[in-house]
């Protein structure tokens, strides 16, 4: 079988969110203000984190727009539940895999001009597409990680899962 580009970005993106859904589930509104200690991101803030960078990249790649991460972070009235965020999250990880199909694999493969020191980027002035959406998979999994790691520290053990 013979995968596309097209096909593994998607598969990466849905690898992650997997992840990032397994730990949502363990989760409840009242975890929403909670961190493990005081200074650290809360797991609302976690959850809007990778949603507002998504959005970000989004608007640039389709728009060549720079997006605030206040006005990429505002998603209402559902921030105020797991199951608010939750769909906010797919419906934007749906927008961008709606984006990723309309592209041809040339598209995806060309550089594309990118702000300075975006990380999506690599920080550098021109990535493919393509890469710029590898990064987004990958900073997913690292908020994903740091969700997991707040479960564990509450005895939360994610090798039981």
């Amino acid at each position: 079988m013979n995968q596309t580009l097209h096909d593994l970005l998607k598969a990466r993106l849905a690898l992650v969110r997997e992840d990032l859904d397994e730990a949502i589930s363990r989760l409840s509104d009242a975890d929403l203000d909670w961190a493990p200690t005081p200074g650290m991101r809360t797991v609302r803030g976690q959850l809007i984190e990778i949603g507002a960078t998504e959005r970000q990249l989004m608007t640039w790649i389709t728009d060549q727009k720079k997006l605030s991460y206040e006005e990429a972070g505002d998603f209402g009235s559902r921030s105020q539940t797991i199951e608010g965020l939750k769909q906010a999250l797919a419906d934007t990880r749906m927008q961008t895999l709606e984006y990723i199909d309309s592209l041809t694999a040339e598209e995806l493969e060309q550089p594309f001009p990118f702000p300075e020191r975006w990380f999506e980027s690599l920080r550098q002035p021109f990535t493919p597409r393509a890469e710029a959406l590898r990064s987004l998979a990958q900073h997913e999994w690292y908020h994903t990680g740091q969700l997991v790691s707040y479960l564990w520290s509450r005895g939360d053990n994610p090798y039981k899962w």
